[in-house]
Order: C-alpha cells, then structure tokens, then sequence
C-alpha cells in the first residue's frame, strides 16, 4: 500500500488525468453501444415455468410466452357493448408504427389489429384485422372493457412500456377513461422528482461531512470520489448490459452502493489523514500512512462487500448475475477511486484538509522570538488580571466553570467509558430492542406484489382496482394450463381438463377457456377467485400440481403444466427459498474465516457474525411491518400490503452484510491495534469505540441519507431497499457497533483474542490495519483519548 500512496501522490495530475480519460471513454463506448439494454430476464432451471419455456420455443410459439399489459377502459355515462368510434384503427396509428413501443398485437372484445402478420393469425399484412369477438373482455355490467396489449419479446426493455403508454394514453377522453396495468406498465407515470434521489444523497452528504470536517476541501474530496465511482461504474454496467442480462432495477442498486460506500471509504482515509496532519506529519507521510492503514481497512471492506453480493451468482437464478457482477464492479470501483484518485487529490489539497485555525502553525524560531517578546506584557497583564479576580469573585468562579468546561474528555471518549462500566446494561437493552424489532421477520412471506399496492393515483392502481370492481379479484391473475402431447388435439381430452378444472376449489368456473394450438399443444385459460397476491392463489398452484392434475395426464402421453406469471413467480420463490439458507451459509462463513485470520481470533469473527444476522433479522422486521403488515403503507405510498418480493431478501442480505462487514473491519482493526500495542482487552475496547465511534456514527448517518432518498421514489422495490437498508444502517451503525459489539467485547475479556496455536501455524498472516508508530513522547494513558479531528 505504501507503494500505491506514493505512486499516487508523486503523479497525482496523471492519476486524475488518467480517471478523466476513463470516465469519458466509458461513457463514450456505452452510448456508442446505443446506452443500456437492461432486461428482466427470468430462466428458473428445473421448474415447471422453464419446462413450458423451452416447450414452446421448441415449438416455435415463442409469441405465446411474450409479455403483455391490459388497456382498462371504463365508460362512466355509458357501456362498451359497441366500440368507441374508431378505438383499435385509432391504438394501431398510434403504437404500431412506434418502433420503441415493441407492440405486436391489440386484442379487445371487438376485434384485433396487429403489427405484424404472424400475429393476427388471419395471414393478413402488417395491420392486419379481424372481427373475432372477445366477450370475455367486457365487463357483466358493459362499462369496463379490457383491451390486451402483446409485445414481440418476452422481454422487450423497459423502454417499451413507457413508449407504449405515451402513444397510448392519448385516446383518453372527457367520456373514456383509459387506463394501463399489469407488471410491464409499473412505474410507466411515474412522477420525475426535480432532484433525483442519487442528488439528493449527495447533498445530504455534503451537508454530513461539512459539519464533520468543517473545511471545504475535506469535504468535497469524498462526493468526488464517490462521483468518480459512480460515473465509471453506471458506464461499464450499461455496457455489461449488451453482454448479459442485467435487471432492470440494477442501475439503482448500484447507485446506492457506490455512493454510500464510496463516500464512507474516503471518509475513513481522509479522517486518519487530518488526524496525521494535526500530530505534525508531512503531507506525503501522512497521506501514505492513512491509505497504508485506513485504505487497508478499505481494502478488506470492500473485497467483503464483493464477495458478499458476487455470493448471488450461486443461487443458480440468471436473473441475479447480472445485478451481482453489475454491484460488485462499483464497490471495485470505489476501492480503486479511494485508493488511487483520493490520495492524488489529498496531496494536491495539501494541507488545505485541515482548517484554517489548525494548519497556521509558527515555526519554532520564531515562537521562541516572540514569547521572549510578550513575556513582560503578559507577566503585567496577569496581576491586572489576578487583581480584577480577588475584585470580582463571581466573574472568577464562572470563568473556572467555563474552563472546566472546555477540558471535557470528547464525547465518544466518555460514551466509551460508559459502555465499559456497564456493558451488561447495555447489551441487554440493546439486545432485546433488536430482538423486539426481528420479530415481524417469522413472518415474512416471500412472493410478488400485485398493482394493488401501488400508490392511488398510478395508472397501474387505477387500473387494477376497475379491474376488480368489474370483474372481480381473481380476474387480475394470470394462469393457464399448458397440455403437452396427444390429449392437445382430443377435444374430448380438453373437456375433461376443463371439467376437473372447474372442481378445484378458488378456479373461477366460468372463466375457464380451452384454446387449442397444435395437435400436440393446448391452452386452457382459467382465473382465480382469489387476488394475484394472495397465499391462497399460491396454495391453489401448488394443489393444481401435486393434486389434481397428476391423475389427468398420468399413463396419457400427455403432461400438463401450470404456467402464466402467477405461476412464474410461485416458482421463483421456491427457487430462492430452496437455496437462500445455504447462500446465508456461504457468506457468513466465509466472512467468519475472513476475519478470523484478520485478527487472529475465533470469538471476534462469531461476535461479528452473530451481531449481522440480528441486524439483518431486525431491519427485515421493519421491511415485514411496512410492506407485508401495511403498517404505514399509505403514507409511504405501497399500498396495504403484499408479499414481500422474492429476489428481496437475497439482495438485501448481501448488500446488509457486506455493509455491516465495513462497520466491524474498522471498529475491531482499531481495538486490535491497541490490543497489540498494551494488551489490555478493556483499554483496547474502550480506545477502539472512543476513536472510531465519531467517524462509524458520521459514516452511518451518510449512508442513511443516501439509502433514504430513495424512498421518495415510485418504485415499490426501490423503496424497499431504501427502508430496509436505511434502518438498518441506523440499528448497525448506533446500536450494534456503539452498545452491543463494545459490550460483549468487555464481558468477554481477553478471550475476544484466543487464537488455537494450530490454527495460527496453518493460517496466512494478514494485516488489515498495521500498528502506527507510537510516539514515545505521549504516556500510554493519554493516547486513544484524543478527539478525532473534526468528528
């Protein structure tokens, strides 16, 4: 690392030069590729939904497994029996000829028009129609009618919506209400906040490291690093984009990691720096020796927060590789920003770091002309000063309580010494405020989300609830069974499916609709009575699997499958659900090995562990009681309250993990620092809380104005991460590191760094954080006492 700083400070113009050039040449090559092509692409090996997809593409009906969205129209003076004049020639002008919109059919109960031939399947040209009725589509009052909306991809970008919903939504009129639902519509009117969440974390920030730092340059130098990461790392995700699938939400997730983590990793090193500076450092010394310990804390961070979340690509879900890889070349990122572009820029800073009152300091020569020079003067002003305080003894006695006042040990100093006196107090009551709050967690149901819990007044909310007004709650659900073999072209085969079908408990009868394709593949439409979202919609698919279909299609030649999204994501739960403990098993160990040859303990590593798994367990508490229980829903505008999404879980844990990871990594480095130095556990721990609690605190507040600002977004997934991981910053960053960590570290005592001797013979030794050297001039009793600079 030393090599690295004082590479990086001797060719500090090349180094920014060098982030420059990197940051517009991505941007370049990412536009030059046509931007992003970010794509929700779900491929679930060994379920029933990737058998039908691969059935189907084999089949050559990929058109059948295209997404699709409904247009709700609702005549409030009227009904639909009748078109309104000129509705579908009006819908093709609009949306066929927009190559964005990706549209390849619209179906309503009047007929059809298509984009393309294939899809009229009338061997029509390109907008083509034909006058086959869907009565199915209107409503048993005939004021809502449902128009359908097929793409020609199976994911044709979110772009595609959004383009669709402008060119469509202009057929509303004073007498028709239109409106636009279904998962591919979410968020397409979304209201664009003047400042974008991502401004809004950085202003915040700014505000954070302003009263932190209280210097301009100090201040800036973390957003800019940060901005670098940001940048470079959005520019290579687009651009990773073109070569795998990468989800949609991606981009938002690695804003909030690369600018909470890149602020917080320059916070670390700029803190050490200043404070270097004020032990009268040179600015190449000081600089070196802050990256060579607080950049190795950094290091060993960020590689956690990496493998933490790469940890994803093994749940074997295609969908996740490319939000891992994506997040994961951020964190790189700003590792590589703070240790390369932040040193260049301190050194150009100089010691413009510190405040103007602190880096004004005379030189020794000239100190020693001066004091000879008002030595007198302040010799005469002392017995004006002594004679005015036997005058005055009031004024004497409120001048001593102000310097009194003014030798107060730092704040962190005396909450240090407070935990050490009473530990046990504190973890208790620590620990059984986290345990209250992991409650709700037992609870937690993984699914998805249907637009019932999107705010009132989206188009998708609007929709969905016309929708369940007129035709009732399972009609928003997509199922349909799949036959595959001979029965697909029995027509007395069909009617059996049909019949049995009618006899399962929560199968809306009349909605059940046999549609033939080949001889060898038959659709059989049918709704829940039941709502998308509900555990009795998931219940039925399962019944419909293990239950009633088995004797249907058992020694026929035939098979039948569940399919539609509803059965989509009932299978992308189990998938997740079936692995997540063995991903929790795998990050968390490989985490306790990590620290464990860190810091040459066993105890620290399963504190550590234990103390993320009850922070997660908490903060996933307060997801549950929002976004399952409703708790607050309205206000934060996601609904009454749904499933929580199933991928959720699985990406929060990681990003928590890896950022709880950063909090331990620069707490315990300190107190293994100067468990080296005395080999005294409680000094250690009280030394190590008092000179990194102001700076953990600072980090975790910045974090949490980052996380936070995404809850002013429309997107229910984003808000969930910015709750989740807003609030449990907040329970990690002023509850675990600050009580319950330093608490148990001091009842535990010395064993906190019991080492078996097997192991440390067998294990590589690796220093996180190497011990600085000590000035022999400050007696050990008064080090770690000083305030941190600025904090």
């Amino acid at each position: 690392m030393n090599a690295v700083s004082r590479f990086a400070i001797r060719h500090r113009w090349w180094i920014l030069a060098g982030w420059v050039v990197a940051i517009a040449a991505l941007q370049v090559l990412s536009a030059s590729a046509g931007g992003s092509a970010y794509k929700d692409d779900f491929k679930l090996p060994g379920t029933e939904t990737q058998a039908v997809a691969d059935l189907l593409d084999k089949a050559n009906l990929t058109e059948q497994n295209n997404a699709s969205g409904t247009m709700v129209l609702h005549s409030p003076n009227g009904t639909l029996t009748q078109e309104p004049a000129g509705f579908l020639a009006a819908a093709k002008t609009a949306v066929c000829s927009d190559a964005d919109a990706h549209i390849l059919s619209i179906t309503g109960p009047w007929g059809s028009v298509a984009c393309r031939a294939s899809a009229a399947g009338s061997g029509g040209g390109a907008g083509s129609s034909t006058t086959a009725q869907r009565p199915d589509l209107l409503s048993p009052n005939k004021d809502v009618a449902l128009v359908e909306l097929v793409f020609d991809a199976p994911n044709p970008g979110i772009n595609a919506p959004i383009a669709a919903y402008k060119a469509l939504k202009v057929l509303r009129t004073d007498t028709l209400q239109v409106e636009f639902t279904g998962d591919m519509f979410t968020d397409v009117d979304a209201n664009v906040p003047a400042l974008p969440p991502e401004a809004l974390g950085f202003i915040a920030a700014f505000i954070i490291l302003g009263l932190v730092f209280r210097t301009f340059g100090s201040t800036v130098l973390p957003l800019l690093s940060a901005a670098a990461a940001l940048g470079s790392g959005l520019a290579l995700l687009a651009l990773l984009s073109h070569v795998m699938s990468v989800a949609s939400f991606a981009p938002q997730l690695a804003e909030l990691m690369v600018i909470g983590v890149g602020i917080d990793y320059a916070l670390f090193i700029v803190t050490r720096h200043r404070r270097n500076l004020q032990a009268g450092m040179s600015v190449e010394d000081s600089i070196t020796n802050a990256v060579n310990t607080s950049g190795r804390a950094v290091l060993f961070a960020g590689t956690t927060v990496c493998i933490a979340i790469l940890g994803m690509c093994f749940l074997g879900v295609n969908f996740l590789y490319g939000v891992a890889v994506g997040t994961s070349l951020g964190v790189a990122l700003t590792m590589l920003a703070s240790l390369t572009l932040l040193p260049a820029m301190l050194a150009l800073l100089g010691r413009r770091a510190l405040p103007r009152s602190r880096r004004e300091a005379l030189p020794s020569d000239r100190r020693v002309k001066i004091l000879l020079c008002v030595i007198p003067p302040i010799c005469v002003l002392f017995w004006v000063l002594y004679l005015l305080q036997r005058a005055v003894r009031p004024l004497s006695r409120r001048l001593a309580e102000r310097r009194e006042h003014s030798t107060r040990l730092p704040f962190w100093t005396r909450w240090a010494d407070l935990v050490a006196k009473r530990p046990a107090l504190f973890a208790a009551g620590a620990g059984a405020l986290i345990v209250v709050l992991a409650l709700p967690f037992f609870s937690m149901r993984l699914g998805h989300a249907d637009q019932s819990n999107d705010p009132a007044g989206t188009t998708t909310r609007r929709g969905y609830d016309l929708i369940q007004s007129a035709f009732g709650k399972g009609y928003n659900s997509t199922l349909q069974l799949v036959i595959d073999g001979p029965g697909a072209g029995d027509k007395a085969y069909l009617a059996k499916v049909a019949g049995a079908l009618a006899t399962v408990p929560d199968v809306d009868k009349a909605s059940i609709t046999p549609v033939p394709v080949t001889n060898r593949i038959a659709f059989v439409g049918f709704k829940s009575i039941t709502g998308p979202q509900d555990v009795k919609t998931d219940d039925l698919v399962n019944a419909l699997r293990n239950d009633a279909l088995p004797p249907l299609y058992n020694g026929s030649g035939s098979k039948i499958y569940v399919y539609g999204l509803t059965s989509v994501y009932v299978d992308f739960t189990k998938v997740l659900s079936a692995k997540m403990l063995l991903f929790i098993l795998a990050v968390v160990g490989l985490s306790f090995l990590l620290l464990m040859v860190a810091f040459r303990s066993v105890i620290i590593p399963l504190t550590a562990a234990a103390m993320n798994l009850l922070a997660a367990g908490a903060s996933f508490g307060i997801v549950v009681a929002i976004f399952q229980w409703g708790w607050l829903g309205d206000a934060i505008g996601v609904g009454a309250g749904g499933p929580i999404e199933a991928f959720a879980p699985v990406i929060f844990f990681a990003v928590l993990f890896g950022l709880s990871m950063d909090y331990q990594v620069f707490l315990v480095s300190r107190m293994h620092e100067e468990w080296v130095h005395s080999g005294d556990n409680e000094r250690a721990v009280t030394v190590g809380q008092a000179e990194t609690g102001g700076i953990i605190t600072a980090a975790g507040l910045i974090m949490i104005a980052v996380f936070g600002g995404f809850i002013l977004g429309d997107g229910r997934v984003i808000k969930l991460f910015g709750i989740g991981l807003a609030s449990a910053i907040f329970l990690d960053a002023f509850i675990v590191r600050t009580m319950i960590v330093p608490s148990l570290m001091h009842l535990i005592g010395r064993r906190n760094w019991w080492y078996p001797k097997a192991l440390d013979r067998i294990t590589p030794q690796v220093s996180i954080e190497p011990p600085e050297p000590v000035d022999e001039q400050t007696p050990p009793e008064g080090r770690g006492e000083k305030e941190l600079v600025g904090v």
